[in-house]
């Protein structure tokens, strides 16, 4: 298999990096098959012989966007649930600015691990997807956990609540990023997410009403 460098890659300036690798998981989004490097290189403004000394082949290419996506969500989503906050609705609203955020930055990166994880019939396992799945289901697990239970209206049954804030968020927030993500990612803008935020802010406002003590904020 050809060599890389990815320490050549690393090297480069930030935003050569950001368009090199929004480039090429915008171009994996039609599967690793299918992917054209002509086409990643011609979006990215850089030569085919650069992208080949930096990753080699197509292959350690695709599994290095993998990688650095996983690892990039890892530490993102991880720093904040590691955080301890008490208020399961902050942490939630926190997680939505942070996705935002990311998909700014790397507007395909969430689609591009869908992409991924569902052509592993024709790619075989990725060690670094399987880890990113198993992140995602027990994410928001690990953030009711420490969640502050005291929060709540003593009238209220607090895994009541937090049961009814999950179904209500998570599934607020499928409906509306599906319509985000339906958006070509070269065309997706910070204002598609801010239209998001503005609605799902509204939400944590009303379960917060709802479920919590008068004076919690």
């Amino acid at each position: 298999m050809k060599e890389h460098d990815y320490e050549k890659f690393h090297a480069q300036d930030e935003e050569k990096q950001e368009r090199i690798i929004n480039a090429a998981m915008k171009e994996f989004l039609s599967g690793f098959k299918a992917a054209a490097t002509d086409t990643i290189v011609r979006e990215a403004g850089i030569s085919k012989g650069l992208l080949f000394h930096y990753f080699g082949t197509k292959e350690n290419l695709y599994n290095y966007l993998i990688s650095h996506a996983v690892k990039t969500i890892k530490t993102e989503f991880l720093s904040l649930i590691n955080s301890h906050q008490p208020d399961i609705l902050d942490t939630i609203w926190q997680m939505a600015l942070l996705k935002r955020d990311v998909s700014h930055k790397y507007p395909a990166m969430f689609d591009f691990l869908t992409v991924a994880y569902l052509d592993m019939k024709n790619t075989g396992e990725n060690e670094a997807l399987l880890e990113f799945i198993s992140l995602r289901e027990n994410i928001l697990t690990e953030a009711y956990i420490g969640a502050d239970k005291s929060l709540f209206r003593d009238d209220v049954d607090s895994q009541d609540a937090i049961n009814i804030i999950n179904w209500a968020t998570e599934g607020y927030a499928k409906s509306k990023v599906r319509d985000i993500d339906g958006i070509n990612p070269g065309e997706k803008t910070r204002e598609n997410y801010e239209d998001y935020l503005a609605e799902f802010e509204k939400i944590v406002k009303i379960l917060k009403k709802c479920f919590y003590k008068e004076g919690v904020k």
